[in-house]
């Protein structure tokens, strides 16, 4: 088993309070979590029941810590959200955190982040929008002979916006990650980056072993004899299509052929382009779905395995976690979830010279 199997290779007392646990069995019902540990601003240090921070060192310690988010609890909130350079150091062979709900990630953190010790962890993701361990930008580590293993609904790990040249995921010593060998694809692991941004050829410092008995994959330090096997991996540049959209037609024009007919059509507002969001994942990937949530009245959609989500009338969408200002709110027109293609380039970070308009034919060509 290799990294093919990866995608993209290229996403104080205040708080003392939320953890109402104890210390459990292993056949006991684990304690239910309901509110987050934000430790980005926790300037003092604070702990609870078989957890502390360390505000000073940015490093949080779980021993024993055994907890479980319920389904509808925590919903887009990350259990730990941690600053950039942080630390998070496992003791102890009985640490158990499982999430239900709806993007409840894990771990969360600002930048760089550190996972160490000498204890065992195990993770279990209900929803397929849930991150196990989410950076933004990396650094990863982990080290020492921590073990993390992950039962996955979504991402085990998720690098958002790489760039440079060092590791982004880095596994040294004697740690693993380990996880099921039927979960092995595009949802294990994932390394994003800008289009500006070329890969690292040594972005992921890590070896998969495939366990035939237990059927698991682990991701354990390189040896020489890892390296030797591998095969250098040069990334094919994307061939690009040429996107033709006129305000008044349903149309979407790919290469000189229509390629989709929406059942409503664009039109201007404030200067931009309005499209039914159906219509720009058309563009993009006709095999992605749009959900709606009731209970949070939004689209959610993944988009290079990014979690986007899109509230009518307000002014900002959310990626992944992180909340961005739209040129336009989007808004609803005959049942329809209209959304500017500026603001759709942008999702896709695409950049403004693979834009068009002519304002004669009121057309926007898009290169992508």
């Amino acid at each position: 088993m290799n990294k093919k199997l990866i995608c993209g290779l290229l996403s104080a007392t205040i708080l003392a309070g939320t953890f109402p646990m104890t210390a459990l069995a292993a056949d006991t019902a684990l304690p239910k979590m309901k509110d987050g540990l934000d430790l980005r601003n926790q300037s003092t240090d604070i702990s609870g029941t078989n957890w502390d921070w360390n505000a000073d060192d940015l490093t949080l310690t779980l021993n024993g810590f055994r907890v479980t988010v319920p389904v509808f609890e925590m919903e887009e909130e990350p259990l730990f959200c941690l600053p950039d350079d942080s630390t998070v150091v496992i003791e102890g062979e009985d640490n158990l955190i499982e999430t239900y709900s709806y993007h409840a990630d894990v771990f969360y953190c600002e930048g760089e982040l550190l996972i160490c010790g000498n204890g065992k962890l195990k993770i279990v993701t209900g929803t397929y929008g849930t991150n196990a361990i989410f950076c933004k930008g990396g650094p990863l580590t982990i080290e020492d002979s921590a073990e993390i293993t992950v039962d996955p609904e979504g991402h085990v790990i998720y690098i958002e916006r790489a760039k440079g040249r060092r590791p982004i995921i880095n596994i040294l010593d004697e740690a693993k990650v380990i996880f099921p060998e039927e979960d092995a694809d595009e949802h294990t692991v994932l390394v994003t980056h800008s289009s500006n941004v070329t890969p690292g050829d040594n972005w992921l410092n890590f070896s998969m072993e495939y366990d035939e008995f237990d059927e698991t994959i682990t991701m354990k330090a390189k040896t020489e004899e890892s390296v030797k096997e591998e095969e250098p991996v040069i990334p094919e540049e994307p061939a690009k299509d040429e996107y033709q959209i006129t305000i008044g037609s349903p149309a979407i024009v790919k290469n000189g052929e229509v390629s989709y007919t929406a059942d409503v059509s664009p039109y201007l507002k404030n200067g931009y382009t309005m499209l039914p969001l159906r219509a720009l994942l058309e563009v993009s990937n006709p095999d992605l779905q749009v959900n709606w949530n009731n209970g949070t009245k939004s689209a959610h959609t993944f988009i290079d395995n990014k979690l986007v989500m899109i509230t009518p009338g307000e002014p900002t969408y959310t990626k992944v976690t992180e909340k961005i200002e739209l040129s336009t709110p989007a808004e609803t027109v005959n049942g329809r979830l209209f959304v500017s293609l500026r603001d759709w380039m942008n999702i896709m970070e695409i950049e403004d010279s693979q834009l068009e308009w002519n304002p004669e034919t009121k057309t926007v060509t898009l290169t992508y």
